[in-house]
């Protein structure tokens, strides 16, 4: 079993849907994201798990962070469960699982119609753009973080 199958069930999805640390994001699947088999190429999975991971980020904490820092993508491992199709739509839901001391991991899901598609985890750290080494999380960085908190289960 991988780990993001210890991290997510299909009985998850409705707990998921509902809970505010939980962001979501819509994308469009298009005909360019379809591969010679007639079905959504697995690359494009990771696109939409960039596009959840970037409004998370974007929109609840890089606004607390100092200038001088980004994040970086340490890690990424998607499970794929489903295909998807063309013409459709993508909802990945993406939430913070750890919060290192200068990393955060987040777990996602990826849903089209209603089903699971895929499931991921991803280590994102925060760099400092002078020294290119990691930086630690500022504390409002790191309260903004423990809002998203959903951990996995024991």
């Amino acid at each position: 079993m991988g780990a993001s199958e210890a991290l997510i069930v299909p009985n998850d999805i409705d707990a998921a849907l509902s809970d505010p640390r939980v962001l979501w994001t819509e994308d469009i699947l298009r005909f360019a994201d379809t591969d010679a088999l007639g079905h959504i190429n697995n690359t494009t999975f990771s696109v939409l798990c960039e596009s959840g991971r970037v409004h998370l980020l974007a929109s609840r904490i890089n606004p607390t962070l100092p200038a001088g820092v980004f994040f970086v993508i340490a890690r990424l491992a998607i499970d794929f469960r489903a295909e998807l199709h063309y013409p459709g739509a993508a909802r990945t839901g993406t939430w913070i699982t750890r919060i290192g001391r200068s990393s955060l991991a987040v777990a996602q899901m990826i849903l089209s119609g209603g089903q699971l598609a895929a499931t991921s985890e991803a280590v994102c750290v925060l760099m400092d753009s002078t020294t290119r080494r990691p930086a630690p999380l500022p504390d409002q960085a790191r309260r903004a973080a423990e809002a998203l908190l959903r951990a996995p289960e024991a």
